[in-house]
């Protein structure tokens, strides 16, 4: 299993991808534009596919970029 934190700007979102150790397997900044957001999420899930693993996401709490919840339910 990988958890994907998320760290939520205007124009990007700061992402750290990490195994169960802790070790940083993927660390960036993706940009909030919505094909980039999608971009990134299917390419993340075709990866985890790849490798037999799935990720929770753990998204920063503000209550004003809930559109971002459902990009993280894949």
């Amino acid at each position: 299993m990988f958890f994907l934190g998320i760290d939520q700007h205007a124009r990007q979102l700061t992402i750290s991808l990490r195994d169960q150790q802790g070790d940083v397997l993927l660390a960036r900044q993706v940009s909030t534009r919505p094909e980039k957001i999608l971009q990134f999420f299917d390419q993340l899930t075709q990866c985890c596919a790849e490798l037999n693993e799935v990720f929770i996401a753990v998204v920063e709490v503000c209550g004003y970029k809930d559109w971002l919840i459902p990009h993280c339910s894949h």
